[in-house]
C-alpha cells in the first residue's frame, strides 16, 4: 500500500510539472496557432483554410471565400508577398 502511495504521488508530481511547462510554452503567441487570430496583412492562416485540393502544391479553401495555395499561405504568414500569377 505504501509503494502505491509513493507511486503516485510521483506521477502526481511529474503530472504537474508536464502541465506546468506545457502551459508556459503556450506563452508565445507565434508557436500556438490557437492564440494567433490573423496575420498582420489580413490575409488568413493555413489553420483557419480547409484543404480542397490535395496535388501539388495543395489548395486551401479559406473563410474570405478564395483558395490559395500552402506557398501562398506561408508567405502570407512570413510577410514576403510576392505577385503571384496563376495560368
Amino acid at each position: 500500500m505504501r509503494d502505491t502511495l509513493k507511486r503516485l504521488a510521483r506521477l502526481s508530481a511529474v503530472f504537474c510539472t508536464l502541465t506546468m511547462v506545457a502551459g508556459c510554452s503556450l506563452s508565445y503567441p507565434t508557436d500556438n496557432p490557437f492564440t494567433v487570430t490573423a496575420n498582420a496583412n489580413g490575409k488568413p492562416n493555413v489553420w483557419e483554410c480547409a484543404v480542397v485540393q490535395m496535388s501539388s502544391p495543395p489548395r486551401y479553401g479559406c473563410p474570405d471565400g478564395k483558395t490559395y495555395t500552402a506557398f501562398q499561405l506561408r508567405d502570407f504568414r512570413l510577410g514576403t508577398e510576392t505577385p503571384v500569377t496563376e495560368k
